[in-house]
């Protein structure tokens, strides 16, 4: 665990500066890993003021399948110029003929006076075997309100540690 000590600023002229800094989100890429029965991507996304940790929320999806990969992967931050949120997307998919199951668990951490923590996660089931099945996946991160309209055909599940927060939303198609 990255510890720091935020200290106040001092200016040119030697006066203590009242502002701590902006709060800034990034994410690392994700990384995909495969086995003989399963394919799992994980990321990593946090949130820092300065040198302090203020933010962490980490993001497992594993979908498991003999014939299982990852499609793609794609990160998006907030547009502002000090990012408060950040926004991961995955698709992993699995050939026809299998049938498994998938599922995700989030790890949301707050680090302030109460040091919260929250893990929550989702699973989807799938039977069919005649076609293969696409899961999109989507993981915003970040402090404050997020950017995602809730859309009720899609599965959702979310959590909060203080001011920061994550939504997960999973897209599952079985295609012939």
């Amino acid at each position: 665990m990255v510890a720091a000590l935020l200290l106040g600023a001092v200016t040119s002229s030697g006066a203590a500066a009242s502002e701590a800094p902006a709060a800034r989100c990034t994410a690392a890429r994700p990384v995909v890993s495969s086995t003989e029965t399963a394919v799992e991507a994980r990321v990593l996304t946090g949130c820092t003021a300065g040198e302090l940790v203020v933010f962490r929320a980490a993001l497992t999806f594993r979908a498991h399948g003999s014939q299982c990969s990852a499609l793609a992967e794609e990160l998006e931050a907030d547009p502002a110029t000090e990012p408060q949120w950040i926004r991961v997307r995955l698709e992993l998919t699995c050939a026809p003929g299998e049938q498994g199951h998938a599922g995700s668990q989030a790890t949301v951490e707050m680090y302030d006076q109460k040091n919260t923590r929250a893990t929550y996660g989702l699973s989807d089931s799938y039977a069919e075997q005649t076609g293969s099945h696409l899961w999109t996946v989507e993981f915003v991160a970040g402090l404050g309100d997020l950017p995602v309209a809730p859309d009720p055909a899609v599965q959702i599940s979310s959590a909060s540690a203080g001011q920061g927060s994550t939504l997960t939303r999973v897209d599952h198609q079985a295609r012939s």
